[in-house]
């Protein structure tokens, strides 16, 4: 399980132009997901560094959509939207609190308290990764793409 940044951007619709006029709208869609990706790795939550391991770069799919994301992470989701309350299971918990402060004590109080009764707070790091996407994609021309393939 994992997470996949899909703005709709994708390349149907531009079959029936010539593979250089393609190639310079393939490069400007992943040019504007990879100014994304960039914002998600920087955003990511860290711990282990697990979500930044397995982020994937921009890719266009056999569909035309180009994505990004979070591969084979199950909690990247919830770290990205948080969660209702929910009884955790408390290992990884007591891990966490161990390498975080050098005891267990933080993680049963997460464990036991904290996310049965709160949840997990949201740490958005996709969010301002697409809001960085579409950014890029209002301020960049793709006839520039598009031109410097034609050349």
């Amino acid at each position: 399980m994992g997470c996949v940044i899909n703005l709709g951007v994708d390349l149907e619709g531009v079959s029936n132009v010539g593979p250089k006029v393609r190639r310079g709208i393939e490069r400007y869609l992943i040019d504007g997901a990879a100014a994304g990706h960039a914002v998600a790795m920087n955003e990511a939550p860290e711990d282990r560094g697990t979500l930044r391991k397995n982020m994937f770069q921009p890719e266009v799919r056999d569909s035309g959509e180009v994505v990004y994301g979070v591969a084979d992470v199950d909690y990247a989701l919830p770290m990205e939207e948080g969660t209702q309350p929910f009884q955790p299971p408390i290992q990884p918990l007591l891990e966490w609190s161990e390498r975080v402060t050098g005891d267990k004590g933080l993680g049963f109080y997460v464990a036991l308290h904290k996310i049965p009764t709160e949840g997990i707070d949201a740490q958005p790091y996709l969010e301002p990764a697409s809001e960085a996407q579409r950014d890029w994609y209002q301020t960049h021309d793709p006839s520039d793409y598009i031109e410097k393939e034609l050349k």
